[in-house]
């Protein structure tokens, strides 16, 4: 029972961005750096959310899969980032769990977003929502935390990249201390 509440437990942390990793390593400058990555906050935004977009849909097929071959996280999110998720994936499927319904999020509000030597870094507010989502042991039981927050505020930061300075992917994402805004 202690193996299936940590795995649980893993998912509700993988599920709600709530990890973080070391700073990013900057991509090598583009010959143009001077021009704007995004020309306005609204170009930021969109590439942001589709950024989320990806990663959520990954992260519900790997945890609906029971977290095997989690390396596919690393098509969706910074390198900073991927290890802790991996890990994540991987008391999951050592658990025997894997999960079932989808993801979803809104309230999408930029919070800044800065560009320097050809990287955009960019912060937005989301407000995350795991309701549909079931933590399922072996044999089909339920084993979500009955405390889980369905919803919940977050501050997750996007960076550029590696390959091209205007594709966003999450770098770290914290639960939000202030007013809840979901």
């Amino acid at each position: 029972m202690a193996a299936a509440l940590a795995a649980a437990g893993a998912v509700a942390l993988l599920l709600s961005g709530c990890t973080g990793g070391a700073p990013a390593a900057s991509p090598a400058p583009s010959a143009d750096a001077a021009e704007p990555i995004f020309a306005t906050d609204e170009e930021a935004l969109a590439a942001a959310e589709s950024a989320y977009e990806a990663y959520i849909a990954t992260v519900d097929q790997l945890t609906q899969e029971g977290g095997s071959n989690p390396e596919r996280i690393r098509a969706v999110v910074d390198e900073t980032y991927v290890e802790e998720l991996i890990a994540s994936l991987q008391r999951l499927s050592e658990a025997g769990n894997h999960t079932s319904g989808e993801t979803t999020f809104d309230n999408l509000k930029l919070v800044e977003r800065n560009e320097d030597a050809g990287v955009a870094t960019v912060t937005a507010y989301i407000c995350i929502d795991v309701s549909d989502v079931r933590v399922l042991n072996a044999a089909g039981e339920e084993v979500t935390p009955p405390d889980r927050i369905p919803r919940r505020p977050l501050q997750t930061t996007f960076i550029s990249s590696n390959s091209e300075a205007s594709k966003l992917l999450p770098s770290g994402s914290e639960q939000w201390a202030g007013d809840d805004f979901c």
